[in-house]
This record gives C-alpha cells, structure tokens and sequence, in this order.
C-alpha cells in the first residue's frame, strides 16, 4: 500500500519513482495544475525536457501513451492512465520574476517551490527544468500568441505517469491565481507512487 502525498497550494515536494513503478497525480479538488519536473536519481545532469518531449512525441500536447524525454533522449516516463488528456508543454514555471513583470506582484512561484523541494538532493533553482504542466490548458492563438484557458480537470480526475528508469520527481501544485491557469484559485495535489 503506498502513501498518498497532499501537497498544499504554492508548494512542492520531491519523491523517488524506481523504474517500473507508477507516479499518481491527482487534481484533488479540480482545475488546478500541477507542475512537473524529475531527474535521473543517480544522474542530475540527465532530466526531463519540453522540447525533446515535445520533437519525439512530433507534438506540442501528449496523453495516454505519450512519452516524456530527457535531455538526452531517453524516455523517463510513459503516460499510462490519463483520465484529463490536456496538459501543457509549452510554458516554463511561474516565478518570482514573471509575477514581477506581468502583474507586478512580489511572489514566490512554481519555480522556487520546485527549487525548495529539491535543493536537499543538491538540485538548485538554475537546474530546474521546464516541466510538464499536468492539467494546464494553453494554446496558441492565430497569430501565435500563447493562450492560458481554465483547466478542464474535476475534482479527483488523475494521470499516472510509469517510470521507464528510476528517477527523482518534483510535483508542485502551482501557485497562480491571478489568471485563468488554475481557475482564479490554488488548490492542493495528490501524489502517490503505486
């Protein structure tokens, strides 16, 4: 029987995922996101990427069956169970300096959650990757701007994420709630390694 984690709003926590083992995210209350970085354990140099997700998947939105790439090209995790099926993997954390130029609110943000939830493991604030913003619903618009919609995520709607190599995982439950992201408010995530 695992443990379940209740992270709080505006704050992260860090867990290991052996290989094999599957990673239970899930939107407690609903329309809240969930940012979500890992590592290789016994390798920080090697971690999750947007981009290398985003080229081997040939797309800029994955579910059920889409594979999430580290750096280097190795698949880290596999999207085995996706009961919401609209992530984000286009947008990096929020964080202190975005809150300052956007909305001009002094505030910490999913960056320096994330950063506080791994610095134990020797992880610092310039070595955390953009993650993968589960639950978040973006777009593009016509002309290409970035777009943030509310999430269409309900309460106890989870995606479970298989390990496909033993990693160190972060999850925030993510701090905006001054825009659509997580629909006006910060509510908490559930976590559980299965």
């Amino acid at each position: 029987m695992s443990e379940r984690i209740v992270i709080a709003p505006k704050s992260a926590e860090a867990v290991i995922v052996k290989r094999g083992q599957t990673l239970r995210v899930t939107d407690i209350e609903g329309q809240q996101v969930a940012d979500f970085v890992c590592f290789n354990e016994t390798d920080h140099a090697e971690y999750f990427s947007q981009a290398k997700t985003r080229i081997n998947n040939w797309s800029a939105r994955i579910a059920q069956g889409g594979l999430l790439y580290s750096n280097l090209n190795n698949v880290m995790f596999e999207i085995t169970t996706d009961k919401v099926g609209v992530h984000d993997l286009l947008f990096p954390p929020c964080n202190r300096f975005i809150y300052k130029k956007i909305f001009n609110d002094d505030r910490t943000g999913c960056l320096e959650h994330l950063t506080s939830a791994l610095e134990v493991h020797g992880i610092g604030i310039g070595e955390i990757p953009d993650p993968f913003n589960l639950f978040m619903n973006t777009s593009l618009a016509e002309d290409q701007a970035l777009r943030i919609h509310l999430p269409v995520s309900k309460a106890d709607d989870y995606t479970e994420l298989t390990a496909r190599m033993d990693c160190l995982v972060a999850v925030s439950s993510c701090a905006d709630d001054l825009d659509d992201c997580n629909g006006g408010r910060c509510t908490p995530i559930g976590i559980e390694v299965v």
